[in-house]
């Protein structure tokens, strides 16, 4: 029985070995393939993960997405856009992580890159001397990790790495909810909406709610446990408002806000939600988000072997 686990542990690896080697695009279709059970159409998306994979492999501004994915670069922007009463505080920013030994408080922070996600060291009280010099040496690691290749975005290869100490916000009980409004510009001065909203992320399976073009009932739950945002109302209009402002120059973008005591905190801009492996999109909200997004689409000349049709070996399927 060991000889047989051993053989397919090596197939695995072997398998992973050889989709790593494989083009970008390629290697999503296998993921999208992995996990939906079909290959996704990139040469002609019509829900909203395809639309996702045209924008990462077909037609996209990387060096625009790569200057607002950036989450210290991205300050000046909100801050010209909509001003700066909407960032969260920044108490620190560098290239050289030894540096922050010289805050003179590291209670209540956040420390993050500025270049990524899932990077991050939340701290609501002052560490010893043995934590700080984990962290740091935590610093050092995420400025050497180069986040494009995660899930293969290529825009965030282009972002210079820094890392960042936040003022944190929240009641130190449990995380702050995520409200992400993804916006839809109808190219008429209008736009759709679905808000996103993400909750318990430190329960051992978080809970999201769905709000479709309103903000009073949710189309779509996933692990209700009746959270209620009628309270933050008056401030989730507000921040609609701003995220048509900050959406104007796009097509479709994500922009993620904090409510913390009815103030809004900018969150992040995000242009490839998922990488387009996004799951949970249940109900039709994959084709509906997908109808929404009325995308710019760019001519396939020179792009074919990005979008070209490749089969899927049998043993894939089985592993």
């Amino acid at each position: 029985m060991r000889s047989v686990m051993s053989f397919k542990d090596e197939l695995r690896r072997s398998v992973l070995y050889f989709i790593k080697k494989m083009p970008w695009s390629y290697q999503d279709r296998l993921y999208y393939f992995h996990k939906f059970r079909k290959l996704p159409n990139i040469r002609q998306p019509k829900v909203f993960n395809e639309k996702v994979l045209y924008r990462k492999f077909v037609h996209g501004d990387h060096q625009c997405y790569s200057r607002l994915s950036d989450k210290y670069l991205v300050r000046e922007y909100i801050a010209e856009a909509i001003g700066d009463e909407y960032l969260i505080p920044l108490l620190h920013e560098t290239s050289d992580p030894t540096t922050l030994l010289t805050l003179a408080s590291w209670d209540k922070t956040v420390i993050k890159p500025n270049h990524g996600s899932n990077m991050v060291e939340i701290l609501l009280q002052e560490p010893d001397s043995l934590k700080k010099q984990q962290i740091i040496q935590s610093c050092h690691e995420w400025l050497k990790t180069d986040f494009s290749g995660e899930a293969r975005e290529i825009h965030y290869r282009y972002i210079k790495p820094r890392i960042l100490v936040e003022q944190y916000i929240g009641d130190g009980k449990s995380a702050p909810i995520d409200y992400k409004f993804h916006m839809f510009n109808k190219r008429d001065g209008s736009f759709e909406y679905v808000l996103q909203v993400i909750y318990n992320r430190s329960n051992p399976a978080m809970s999201m709610n769905f709000y479709v073009n309103n903000l009073q009932d949710a189309y779509h739950k996933i692990r209700d446990t009746g959270l209620d945002i009628t309270p933050q109302l008056n401030s989730l209009n507000h921040a609609l408002d701003l995220s048509k402002k900050l959406a104007t120059e796009f097509d479709y973008v994500r922009v993620d806000w904090y409510v913390q005591e009815d103030r809004i905190y900018f969150g992040e801009l995000t242009f490839t939600p998922g990488a387009g492996l996004v799951t949970g999109l249940d109900r039709g909200l994959n084709q509906m988000m997908g109808d929404m997004w009325i995308q710019d689409r760019a001519g396939l000349v020179g792009k074919i072997d990005a979008v070209n049709e490749v089969k899927i070996p049998a043993m894939l399927k089985k592993i």
